[in-house]
């Protein structure tokens, strides 16, 4: 067994909208399709040309994918706990690709991202998520530091487009 210390770099960003607004402003950056859908696309797909074009047309304004959602208010509310937090299940094939290319399978792991949308104790909603560049680090690779600060990008500007 070999363990290795990931620390990670969480963002955590105070929306100036409420908490609702700001989820459907995030959900609305983000194309929709099941892991299911995407796995029998590929199934389907006569090159990864086909499949990447078939990926690109699902994706939404920010290039992500919605593959899952947890409303995790919902699941705490029949335990009596009031909550409001939602985290959103996003990637891309075509950029999962370039990650694992760059890093192995290990990297795997990490995929797809999450972003947590949460209305605070204050009533304030916040946009959270952690870097893939920190996630990254421990293995050392600079091909995986450049697409790891790429999606960090694009989850910047989704998080920052949700949020202001």
């Amino acid at each position: 067994m070999t363990t290795v210390q990931i620390a990670t770099d969480h963002v955590d960003i105070v929306s100036a909208k409420d908490f609702e607004t700001t989820v459907e402003h995030l959900a609305a950056a983000l194309g929709k399709a099941s892991t299911g859908e995407l796995m029998e696309r590929l199934a389907n797909s006569q090159s990864w040309e086909d499949y990447a074009e078939q990926c690109a047309s699902l994706a939404g304004s920010s290039g992500l994918i919605e593959v899952g959602h947890l409303n995790w208010g919902e699941v705490l509310s029949l335990s009596g706990v009031a909550m409001k937090a939602r985290c959103f299940i996003v990637g891309n094939p075509l950029t999962a690709q370039k990650l694992l290319s760059a890093g192995g399978a290990k990297v795997g792991l990490y995929l797809p991202a999450k972003i947590l949308v949460f209305e605070a104790n204050d009533g304030k909603a916040h946009v959270a998520y952690d870097t893939f560049g920190s996630l990254m680090k421990p293995f050392g690779l600079d091909a995986l530091d450049r697409v790891a600060s790429a999606i960090d990008a694009v989850l910047e500007r989704l998080a920052f487009a949700a949020a202001n």
